[in-house]
């Protein structure tokens, strides 16, 4: 029963890594701590593997279905990476409260391109296209973003599916797949990190990557299935809820 609650826990970690293209941290951080009763450092440790796994196999099962724009999650996600690090660095520097504000912030931010984009009609040229152009525009774009998810200590999914919806016009499901990618190529130094800083239960973090990777096939299978409208409802729902989520967290220490 415990290996079971362990691979249904990746699962729901990998079904929204596979439905809305983020790490699944976001549910799996508080699954971790609040149901298997994990110390914080070791939950965030096992759900950086589960989010190397999850995205890794959400990515490849976007890339059968033609939803990832490679050149771009490629440049996207090697500036990423590198910001990321330097953003991780500068933590330090900065007060905790200072960091949730800058999170709400960002959260608030990423909602609004969302809607702003989401629901503005498109031009058939401005959708999803990977010209050098556009490529010009993902080196400022994942810097920012990096360094950002860098403060935030969290994988960036919340931020790279507007970004990529708003300032390069692609539409949901592709956003979507070429954010897995992305998440992909940031979880690399970010799962060294923690192998090296935390000691976590590697069978714990493997039987729930397996729950994970089946998790990103059925979210990846669900996103194919339904309506884009249906995403953009659950995405816009998922970044409510952490805005929420952020609101009372200040609000308690305050």
């Amino acid at each position: 029963m415990e290996y079971l609650k362990l691979v249904l826990i990746g699962m729901a970690g990998g079904t929204i890594s596979g439905v809305l293209g983020l790490g699944g941290g976001v549910v799996m951080v508080p699954l971790l701590i609040y149901v298997v009763s994990l110390d914080v450092k070791v939950a965030t440790a096992i759900s950086m593997v589960q989010i190397f796994f999850a995205s890794g196999s959400g990515t490849l099962f976007n890339l059968l279905e033609k939803n990832v724009k490679i050149r771009t999650a490629v440049y996207f996600g090697l500036f990423s990476m590198a910001f990321s690090f330097l953003g991780s660095f500068f933590t330090k520097y900065i007060p905790d409260m200072t960091i949730k504000v800058l999170y709400l912030v960002a959260v608030i931010a990423s909602l609004t391109l969302f809607l702003v984009r989401s629901f503005k009609k498109k031009k058939s040229a401005d959708i999803g296209s990977d010209d050098k152009k556009r490529l010009l525009k993902v080196i400022p774009l994942g810097a920012v973003a990096g360094f950002l998810g860098g403060i935030l200590g969290v994988g960036g999914g919340f931020l790279y599916v507007p970004v990529l919806i708003f300032f390069l016009g692609f539409p949901i499901k592709l956003a979507v797949g070429t954010s897995l990618m992305i998440i992909l190529f940031n979880s690399v130094p970010g799962v060294i990190g923690k192998v090296l800083s935390v000691d976590f239960d590697w069978l714990t973090a493997v039987i729930i990557s397996v729950g994970a990777i089946g998790g990103a096939r059925l979210g990846t299978y669900i996103k194919r299935k339904i309506r884009p409208i249906y995403i953009h409802v659950i995405f816009i729902i998922v970044l409510v809820g952490i805005i929420v989520r952020v609101i009372l967290d200040l609000a308690g220490v305050l």
